[in-house]
């Protein structure tokens, strides 16, 4: 009976050392420096308008999206705003073109003072990115 005990015993006390080996490798491997989905992200919008644009004639605005210094070709969403005196004249939703770049194509009718903001959502950030824009 003595020896069944003991043999127990031992066999009790190898079955805790290994689990209490178990969990230490798995919290180690929790804490390692790799890349993974909780990544901190960044997001940028370099809003690119034209120097010049006149009435009647399309102009074309570009939104180059980047996240951690590489472009983004697959935002959740990039919509393009026309403002004209804090009024909403536009919103459209552009689609992705090449090499992190979004482009909007837009015709003012009138001359004046506009203002053009890319909306722009992806890794569940948001930014805003604003530029005034003279029609002659």
């Amino acid at each position: 009976m003595k020896i069944k005990a003991g043999l127990l015993s031992v066999m009790l006390l190898a079955g805790l050392t290994l689990a209490a080996c178990s969990e230490e490798e798995n919290h180690d491997d929790m804490n390692h420096d790799s890349p993974s989905s909780d990544e901190i992200r960044s997001l940028e919008v370099d809003l690119q308008t034209p120097e010049s644009v006149q009435s009647g004639e399309a102009a074309e605005f570009t939104a180059h999206v980047t996240s951690n210094e590489e472009d983004v070709t697959d935002a959740d969403q990039v919509m393009f705003e026309v403002l004209k005196d804090d009024e909403s004249m536009e919103m459209v939703e552009v689609e992705h073109s090449e090499n992190g770049e979004y482009v909007f194509e837009y015709t003012f009718e009138e001359p004046g003072e506009y203002s053009v903001i890319a909306h722009v959502d992806a890794f569940q950030l948001h930014t805003m990115p604003e530029e005034s824009v003279t029609v002659e």
